[in-house]
C-alpha cells in the first residue's frame, strides 16, 4: 500500500515538473499576465484579492496570497501611496486595522480584468467550449484538493 502511495507521488511531482515551467511558457507569463501599469504581479494579487472582499486585515491578506507580513507591508503601502488602497482602523479594535479598495483601486482592477480576460481570450483561442469547460473543471478540482490538504 506505501508503495503503490509513494509511486503516485513521484507521478505527480513528475507531472508537476512537466506543467508549471509549461504553464508559465504557454499560459500565464506572469509579466503579461499581471502586466498593469507600473505594479508587479504581487500588487495586482492584492488588488484582485480586495476586489473580493470589502476589507481585509494585513494578516488576511498575506495568508491568502501567500506573503508573509514583512514582505506584504511595502507592497500594501506603495498602493496606498498610488491611491489604489485605504487603511481604515477597526471599530471594534483599535490593534486591527482594515485595508480596503479606493475608487480609483476598483478602476485599476477593472482595467486589468478587461486586459487579462483578452490576454486569456488569445491564448484559448484554439480550445473549442468543451476543452474550455473541462479546463475549468481541472483548475477548480485542483483548487479545492490543495485547498483542502495545504
Amino acid at each position: 500500500m506505501k508503495k503503490l502511495r509513494e509511486e503516485i507521488v513521484e507521478r505527480i511531482l513528475s507531472d508537476f515538473l512537466i506543467l508549471i515551467p509549461l504553464l508559465n511558457k504557454k499560459l500565464l507569463r506572469e509579466n503579461e499576465l499581471y502586466k498593469l501599469d507600473d505594479l508587479y504581479p504581487s500588487h495586482v494579487q492584492i488588488l484582485l484579492l480586495l476586489s473580493k472582499n470589502k476589507q481585509l486585515t494585513m494578516s488576511e491578506i498575506s495568508k491568502e496570497i501567500h506573503v508573509i507580513n514583512s514582505n506584504l507591508t511595502p507592497l500594501v503601502d506603495k498602493l496606498i501611496k498610488l491611491g489604489y488602497l485605504k487603511r481604515q482602523p477597526s471599530k471594534k479594535d483599535r490593534r486591527v486595522v482594515h485595508i480596503s479598495l479606493t475608487a480609483s483601486g476598483k478602476k485599476q482592477v477593472e482595467k486589468h480584468k478587461v486586459y487579462a480576460v483578452g490576454f486569456l481570450e488569445e491564448q484559448f483561442e484554439k480550445l473549442d467550449e468543451d476543452k474550455l469547460k473541462a479546463l475549468e473543471a481541472h483548475l477548480n478540482g485542483i483548487n479545492d484538493i490543495l485547498e483542502i490538504q495545504l
